[in-house]
């Protein structure tokens, strides 16, 4: 059996969620119709990391892969370094006993500067849609059920 496509091995995944701040705005993307998981419904850019193509200089990897990830659902660069430990809001593990994957899902906040240009956002083929919301308009939005409070949390305790 190989390796499936966008995990790290056939029983691992590393899934990172990313938490962009814009004066105490949250950036939230709706999932397009035809996503594998929690289909229209809203989330977080992030994604999951795959295996390094070569073994040299893979330190830090889920670095770039979060930069990677949200650069490529919404078009914002955001350094690899800034996913940095003072950064992290989210850890947790998770185990899918019919699948036999164990997952780790970290969140991550980012606080972009004042003058981003919000109007900026440009979405992949991955999402339908994105806005701009507050914390308290959370209740607004389907992320899921249960599958989804895991984005719930990470927003939550990006804005504490």
């Amino acid at each position: 059996m190989g390796k499936p496509q966008h995990q790290l091995t056939e029983n691992t995944k590393l899934l990172q969620k990313v938490v962009l701040i814009h004066n105490n705005n949250i950036l939230i993307l709706q999932r397009a119709e035809n996503a594998l998981s929690r289909p229209l419904c809203w989330d977080l850019p992030g994604g999951n990391s795959e295996w390094p193509e070569t073994l040299e200089n893979v330190g830090g990897l889920h670095k770039k892969d979060a930069s990677r990830e949200v650069f490529e659902e919404t078009g914002i660069e955001i350094l690899p370094s800034k996913f940095a430990t003072e950064n992290l809001v989210s850890f947790r593990t998770f185990f899918e006993v019919k699948k036999q994957v164990f997952s780790i899902i970290v969140g991550w906040k980012i606080n972009l500067d004042s003058d981003f240009d919000k109007s900026s956002v440009k979405i992949s083929h991955e999402h339908i849609g994105y806005k701009w919301i507050k914390v308290s308009e959370l209740g607004s939005y389907d992320f899921g059920g249960v599958k989804g409070e895991f984005i719930v949390e990470i927003i939550k305790g990006a804005m504490n």
